[in-house]
């Protein structure tokens, strides 16, 4: 029987407490200690639970989880990494494009392994949509609509933003399925904290000719975890959460044509359009991801985990959108005008 992989979980909050129990349940694992200062005694059971990095000096372990707030991945990673340890840090990989750079040096010199937790790689409805587009179902991918919204996060700690939070997700998502993407535009907003973007909307071109807009926001009271791909021969919505995906085309199995085009023969072409939900095996992305990294530690087997180049175009590109935003000059006011509008006016 094969021994069991030692590994650490630094950082016990909403996402560190999931990982908790995902490395628990996870055969292959065995959780030897659990960092954090802010939690009371007795919150891990029978893990061991240190209040700094530091102390895992004198613990035997062969790997760790980082799943502290984002603006502390650099300085943690760093020591972990001077420890000579494996690591998943969660999601983005530092707070900026310099510091991941940084780790990732660092873990090449050092000679560990680093992988990122972009985990909806790992959600099967992703698998699922990237097999749509390969079989043809779609056409040619016309564009695609991310929208990734709600639930301001409890404490917005200094080199977080909507952007490195949500919208990294959706565009290493869109990097999976379509290659490299270039930003062309973005508007930030702030509703709530001064200087902390809440609000952003990105527009993202690919080479193969394809748009994406990514739509996020701590705004919106509900959860919303969604995208949309228009091609040639239908429209694809999917469903992170619901873990659905369902194809929409008027003609997919048999050209149909409304013979009268009043209103309700309209509405029963809309209703009887062609509509095909496909079969997907339903999994916690974050169960897969930590069975992948097992292997990946073990075997070499690296599968959809994020490493390298993948890891700091997310973070780049959440940068250039921010930085493009700022680079605008926006009046708080509109002008208003009753005149009627010129080629050459900026605002009509």
């Amino acid at each position: 029987m094969t021994a069991k992989i030692k590994i650490a979980l630094v950082g016990l909050g909403r996402m560190g407490r999931n990982h908790f129990r995902v490395l628990g349940e996870t055969p292959g694992f065995q959780l030897v200690a659990v960092v954090d200062s802010h939690v009371a005694t007795g919150g891990t059971g029978d893990v061991p639970l240190l209040r700094n990095v530091a102390d895992l000096a004198g613990v035997d372990f062969d790997a760790a989880v980082v799943a502290t707030p984002t603006g502390s991945h650099h300085k943690v990673a760093h020591q972990l990494i001077a420890m000579g340890k494996h690591l998943l840090v969660e999601k983005p990989i530092a707070s900026t494009f310099v510091e991941g750079r940084e780790l990732l040096a660092a873990a090449h010199d050092r000679g560990t392994k680093l992988v990122v937790g972009h985990v909806e790689r790992f959600n099967p409805v992703v698998r699922k949509l990237r097999e749509v587009m390969r079989e043809g179902w779609l056409g040619t991918a016309i564009h695609f609509s991310f929208t990734r919204v709600g639930g301001y996060p409890e404490t917005v700690l200094s080199g977080n933003n909507v952007l490195l939070d949500l919208a990294v997700h959706d565009i290493d998502v869109l990097r999976s399925l379509v290659g490299p993407v270039k930003l062309e535009h973005s508007m930030c907003h702030v509703s709530f904290r001064e200087g902390v973007f809440d609000t952003a909307e990105i527009l993202l071109a690919a080479g193969s000719g394809a748009s994406a807009t990514v739509h996020v926001n701590w705004v919106t009271p509900t959860k919303i975890r969604t995208v949309r791909v228009t091609g040639t021969r239908g429209v694809c919505f999917v469903d992170y959460i619901l873990q659905t995906c369902e194809l929409f085309g008027g003609s997919l199995l048999k050209a149909s044509e409304p013979t009268n085009k009043d209103f309700e023969n309209l509405q029963e072409l809309y209703r009887t359009t062609d509509r095909i939900q496909f079969g997907v095996r339903k999994e916690e992305p974050l169960r897969a991801q930590a069975t992948q990294f097992h292997r990946f530690l073990t075997d070499g087997d690296v599968g959809e985990l994020c490493t390298g180049s993948d890891a700091l175009a997310a973070v780049l590109l959440a940068e250039r959108a921010v930085q493009v935003d700022q680079g605008r000059q926006r009046p708080t006011t509109a002008p208003s005008s009753q005149a009627l509008p010129g080629p050459h006016d900026e605002w009509v």
